[in-house]
Parts: C-alpha cells; structure tokens; sequence
C-alpha cells in the first residue's frame, strides 16, 4: 500500500493542487494531512494610485509579481496562497475562526475530489472549535484523526493533536503532563501495525527551530520507544522537514513550507516499509494559473 503523507498547507491552496496532482500521478492508495490545514495569514491591501500595496506580518515571496494586475486578480492569488483578506472592522478571534472555518470547507472539498481516503489532523494553527472541525470534515467525508483511530488496509492510523506550548499561545497547546495523560488514553490504540500520527515531533528527532532549540515532546517520544509504530508521521515545525528512526519506527517530518511556496511530503511503502521524499517549489506561473482558475497547468507539469 502506498500512502503519502503531507502537513503545515496553512491554507496555501496551491499547494493543495500539488497534493493532488501527486496522489494522482503516483496512484497512491490513502492521503493523510497531520495539521495546520486552515489559513493563518491575513492582509490589507491598498491601492496606491499606480498599483497595489499590501500589509501582511506574514511575507510575501515575488512580492511585486503577486501584487501586479487588476485588484480582483490579486486578491485570487493571495487567496490561493493561504492569505485571508482583513475585514473593514478588522480581524478579531472571531472572524477570523470563522474565516478558518469557511477556507478549511473549501480545502476540504478539493480533497474529496481525490478517489482516496483522506486522514486529517488539526493543527495548532487551526484555531478551529472541536464540534466546527468535526462538522466540516464529516460533511465532506474526510476521516478525522483528533485522538481517533481508523483502519487503512491491515493498518491502524492514529491520530494525537496536542503539541507542548509555544511563544504564541496557539490552539491546542499543553504543558508536558497534561499530554501526557492526554497521551495515555490512545496509548492502547497504539503497535507494530500503526501509522501514528502527531501534529508535533518527538523530542530531539526533526524538531529543532531556528534558533537551534528543540521543541518536541518528551511524552510522544516515549510512546513511540515504548509502542513502536511501524511509521511516525508529523509536521509543525517547518525547518525540520526529513526523517529519522526511533528503534524500528521509521519517523518523518512532512512539513510544507507554505510561505515559501514549497510543497513536500513523504510517500509511505508500507508492504517494505520504506518512505520516499517529495519536494516541489510551486512556480509563478502555476500561482498565476491556478488563481485563474486553470487546473489543467497543475496536471502539465
């Protein structure tokens, strides 16, 4: 069975083509996402009388190139890209979960289109109550993996969606004993036969951020000493894309990296095991194609 396994899409739709286009060029068997799905930019645009200007604390690759043409051109393209437009009253909590709320349906149903199962994860960049993600992901038939367990042939996948706090007090963060405990409930869930899936590394394997801290968790590195999941699947930090083994369990950031337009993932084997690496960096051209509405150039390339 071939699986191929991707996270940290943050709304970047395009990247959501390049999924796509690989489950269907590799005739792969299942699809599984491990959080931050939904958008966590957002932005202003302004017209500065000969073009547009833009605010974002988030960057912009090819700034220039993105911002030129009509109005309604660009706002496709940053709407692709994973930016969300700030209202007039501005983006409070509330809007802006609600926002997530609605690019995450359609996300949703751009996978459906996919004739593969689709496993999901929130992230902690979903900012997304518990009930709404359980509601999108039920309409559209994707299979939810918040500390659920599903099967995939003759194996488990399983799902743990709390990582340990961050600078930014995002969603779903927890100090080390509580998820552990919260850990402890699928711990059973569990074997050789499981594809375990976490939005956040282990601590010390694939999970050190820029400043060269690292910032997996204890309680998940132990589980998988401790359980030996024939793979490991994770994103949340970027940098760290790649992979490692814990004993016999093969590990495997999948992080995108959606600011840099960088689309990547592993493809699972799970008849071997073994895992290969996909990496793509998503062309101008193709952002300004698919903002066209144009899937075909995705198919072309």
């Amino acid at each position: 069975m071939k699986i191929f396994v991707t996270s940290d899409i943050h709304g970047n739709k395009a990247l959501v083509y390049l999924i796509r286009r690989a489950v269907e060029k590799e005739n792969v068997d299942a699809l599984i996402i491990a959080g931050d799905v939904a958008p966590k930019a957002f932005y202003k645009l302004f017209d500065i009388g000969i073009g547009c200007d833009f605010y974002s604390p988030f960057p912009l690759r090819k700034r220039e190139a993105v911002l030129s043409g009509a109005s309604q051109a660009i706002e496709a393209k940053l709407d692709l890209l994973g930016y969300v437009e700030t209202p007039a009253l501005g983006l409070n909590p509330t809007v802006f979960m609600s926002k997530q709320k609605e690019k995450l349906g359609q996300i949703c149903e751009l996978l459906r289109a996919l004739d593969v199962p689709v496993y999901m994860l929130i992230g902690n960049d979903d900012h997304i109550a518990d009930e709404d993600w359980d509601g999108i992901l039920d309409n559209w038939g994707i299979f939810n993996l918040n500390s659920r367990t599903h099967m995939l042939g003759e194996l488990k996948v399983t799902g743990f969606q709390y990582v340990p706090p961050t600078p930014w007090n995002t969603n779903n963060e927890l100090p080390e004993g509580e998820l552990s405990k919260k850990l402890d409930d699928i711990r059973g869930q569990v074997d050789a036969d499981t594809i375990f899936v976490t939005h956040g590394p282990p601590m010390g394997i694939l999970d050190v951020v820029t400043s060269g801290l690292h910032v997996g968790s204890e309680s998940v590195l132990q589980l998988v000493k401790d359980m030996q999941p024939v793979f490991h699947v994770f994103g949340h930090i970027h940098e760290a894309f790649g992979n490692a083994r814990i004993g016999g369990t093969i590990c495997c950031n999948v992080s995108c990296m959606w600011t840099d337009w960088l689309f990547r993932g592993y493809m699972l084997d799970t008849e071997k095991p073994s895992i290969r690496k996909i990496e793509q960096e998503i062309s101008l051209e193709v952002i300004s194609s698919l903002a066209g509405g144009d899937m075909d150039c995705v198919r072309r390339r």
